[in-house]
């Protein structure tokens, strides 16, 4: 049995802790990868079969999202986070977000729609940014009646990501603490304060020109909710 000594710098639970997220996610990446293939070889006319299949895929998902969000967020407290800012095809990168959660929005019936200039370009942490935008999809998914929009856009130059649901819109005390989403986290609830934490934090990240990236909630007029993601 190796002798693991712990340090002032990283104890062993720190060690193990990061080890284990890391074999935890890899296990997940290879079910996901199986229950793609499960669905693939299923009846098309059994769409029962397909839901309960798309539903766990989702909910694995969301298992594995969490994992990196913790992973990222662990790797940023003890300052081995890397921000990798590079060129970004911003269409491109909305595709391949919403990708995962077809299968899931096609079975419940909802419609996950683009609106994104083709030519648009942006310089942003494509993984972490990914990660971010991953998980307000998701919850929107899991929230809204019938469709999600996600859109991209410049202004005032900032890259603007808007994701807009027609669910129930954010509650009022997450609306509340906008720039303290960590106090939102309710176990109870299931709320999704832990991964708002997480994406203000990679918004914060982005630095350019004196300006820093921000993220913003609100509730449209017909009463669904609007995540704004802001990037320099």
């Amino acid at each position: 049995m190796p002798d693991i000594q712990s340090t002032p710098e990283k104890s062993i639970f720190e060690t193990v802790l990061a080890s284990t997220i890391h074999d935890m996610k890899n296990s997940l990446g290879l079910l996901m990868g199986q229950l793609d293939s499960i669905t693939n070889m299923l009846d098309e006319t059994r769409k029962d079969h397909h839901l309960a299949l798309s539903s766990v895929r989702y909910e694995t998902s969301r298992l594995n999202l969490s994992l990196m969000q913790l992973l990222t967020l662990y790797k940023l407290d003890k300052k081995q986070l890397h921000v990798a800012i590079g060129e970004v095809e911003v269409i491109e990168f909305i595709e391949d977000c919403i990708a995962a959660f077809i299968p899931l929005a096609e079975s419940k019936n909802i419609a996950l729609n683009i609106e994104c200039d083709e030519e648009l370009i942006w310089f942003f942490d494509k993984n972490l940014t990914g990660i971010a935008i991953n998980n307000i999809i998701g919850n929107c998914i899991r929230y809204t009646k019938t469709k999600v929009l996600v859109t991209a856009y410049l202004c005032e130059q900032m890259l603007n990501f808007e994701i807009i649901d027609d669910g129930v819109g954010y509650p009022e005390d997450m609306l509340n603490e906008q720039g303290n989403f960590i106090k939102s986290v309710n176990q109870s609830t299931g709320s999704t304060g832990l991964g708002l934490f997480f994406t203000e934090t990679v918004a914060n990240l982005h630095h350019r020109k004196g300006r820093t990236g921000s993220i913003a909630l609100e509730n449209t007029e017909n009463g669904g909710g609007l995540f704004r993601l802001l990037l320099p």
